[in-house]
């Protein structure tokens, strides 16, 4: 079956209306970075201060808060590293099997027209392994992108004494280069990576296959994986520059619960509209460039075979 991107657009709208409980794999792992962010930031606390200096933060003063911090940071600095290392390990396995169950959703939403829960959990417990070590090594390659900084932060560290020498202002000019480039090399690798996970999830394939067809994928469809790459953006740049003037407005209001509400409530409108939406549309253009089965809603056929 082929479908032109208009089409896979405007029936990927309809499939994500029909099934708004692909958003609850994404609202359950929210909930549980959250959950797992705040035990770290309490864990931090305790490694900072200790059980004994917590008691009397409130009456600290500002210098004895930061003598104390800087103590303790020197002292415990890996524990700070351990602690980072397993709370990323930690929120990379819950996204990993959440967004694997709701690509899952996606796929069976879009072949059959509908979804449920128990294709999230057959979908994020077959694949999310494999979904762990795809997002980890692309992760490290964007990571790898930090080279590209290196020229420029030597020389302004070399010449940090000499701030008004020529080598000085060339080392920020050539940071700010490579912050550059960085910045291009990151949105060629959202480009080729956009569909490895989908990939991994629909066909079923390892953490190297699905890296290696998800970029294959790309190479034969540039022109649909790119036009639809822009309209997310656009959409989502959109959508984030709303949020933020609403957000600014709330601050100014001076409503410090209206503003906590809108931070929560904000992401969790992004949580149940957008971003399923996102997943389907990518999908959806997954599975029509593949050959996939998809389902056919008799209400959305064109006349005279259009």
């Amino acid at each position: 079956m082929s479908e032109s991107l208009e089409n896979i657009i405007s029936k990927g709208f309809h499939v994500w209306s029909r099934n708004l409980n692909i958003c609850i794999p994404l609202i359950f792992n929210y909930i549980i970075q959250v959950a797992v962010m705040f035990a770290a930031a309490v864990a931090g606390m305790l490694i900072l201060f200790g059980t004994s200096s917590l008691d009397n933060i409130a009456t600290m003063t500002d210098d004895e808060l930061f003598e104390i911090m800087s103590t303790s940071i020197g002292e415990n600095i890996q524990a700070f590293v351990v602690l980072v290392i397993l709370v990323f390990v930690i929120l990379l396995l819950f996204q990993s099997y959440f967004f694997g169950g709701a690509v899952g959703m996606s796929q069976n939403a879009t072949a059959k027209g509908d979804s449920s829960i128990a294709d999230m959990f057959n979908a994020a417990g077959n694949n999310f392994f494999n979904v762990f070590k795809a997002n980890f090594v692309m992760i490290l390659v964007e990571l790898a992108g930090i080279v590209f900084l290196v020229p420029g932060a030597v020389l302004v560290r070399n010449n940090m004494e000499l701030i008004d020498s020529s080598q000085f202002a060339g080392g920020v000019v050539l940071l700010f280069i490579g912050i550059l480039i960085w910045i291009l090399y990151l949105l060629i690798l959202d480009l080729l990576f956009s569909v490895v996970i989908y990939t991994i999830v629909i066909e079923h394939v390892s953490t190297l296959d699905g890296i290696t067809e998800g970029v294959r994928f790309f190479m034969d469809n540039k022109f649909g994986v790119f036009i639809l790459w822009i309209i997310i953006f656009i959409i989502s740049a959109v959508v984030g520059i709303v949020f933020y003037i609403t957000g600014n407005i709330i601050a100014i209001a001076g409503s410090e619960s209206m503003n906590i509400a809108w931070s929560f409530g904000s992401q969790l409108i992004l949580l149940v509209t957008l971003q399923p939406l996102i997943i389907v549309l990518w999908t959806r253009l997954y599975m029509v460039k593949t050959g996939k089965d998809i389902y056919i809603d008799e209400l959305l056929i064109e006349p005279w075979g259009k």
